[in-house]
């Protein structure tokens, strides 16, 4: 790398993708060096580091990934598996769920429920266990005699299984940090996600439940009397 190149090669250092591909396309001298897997090494670095824990390029995912193909085609690789909106049998039977009542979004029911490979569930909160099976390609799962949900990929590159009743989030051990999966995936938990018959249960909740503010302003009036 002569003297010319080694100062664009800096100057790329701060580009992104679009913008990188764009150089290549540019300018023939630029085309090989916009290539370089030290500057898609650190696109892919960035990417993955927003993205769920499976994905995030540690020293040992790193050496393992190194020389597989160019950080360029890795970097396209993963974008495009992030897409992916189907999930197969083993990415779901190797997965810890967190799941959710959506009437309880605050409330963590619980954090190891697990489509066993048996083909039953496991780690109901309230100890349930039904047959589970894949259905539509991968985009939909059959829960039992309960309503079938369906599968959607997170902009994390996580999974959630959802029905009109729960809401099954895959889980990092991080997360278990948040109160509630709620407080993560907030887009997953939209009212109008409800049926018609738990959305008239949550009105009634809301309408019957005070706010902690409402109770406090209700207690005032009490101790000004005391």
């Amino acid at each position: 790398m002569d003297g010319q190149q080694l100062r664009d090669f800096l100057c790329f250092r701060f580009l992104g993708v679009v913008e990188l591909c764009t150089v290549e396309a540019t300018k023939r001298s630029w085309s090989q060096l916009a290539k370089e897997d030290a500057l898609w090494l650190e696109l892919c670095r960035d990417l993955w580091c927003r993205k769920v824990q499976r994905y995030r390029l540690t020293k040992q995912r790193q050496s393992e990934l190194q020389g597989s193909a160019s950080w360029k085609e890795l970097y396209r690789q993963h974008l495009e598996d992030g897409r992916r909106v189907c999930i197969t049998q083993q990415e779901l039977t190797e997965t810890v769920w967190d799941f959710t009542f959506r009437l309880h979004p605050q409330i963590r029911a619980s954090s190891a429920f697990r489509f066993e490979a048996s083909g039953n569930v496991g780690g109901h909160p309230n100890g349930l266990t039904y047959q589970w099976f894949l259905s539509a390609d991968g985009s939909r799962v059959e829960l039992g005699q309960f309503p079938q949900a369906k599968v959607l990929r997170r902009k994390d590159w996580g999974w959630a299984i959802c029905n009109s009743n729960v809401v099954c989030c895959s889980v990092d051990p991080e997360d278990l940090e948040h109160a509630a999966a709620v407080d993560l995936h907030p887009e997953l938990f939209c009212l109008e996600q409800l049926g018609p018959s738990l959305q008239l249960v949550r009105f009634l909740m809301q309408l019957t439940v005070p706010s902690p503010s409402e109770r406090s302003d209700r207690s005032e009036p009490n101790r000004r009397r005391r």
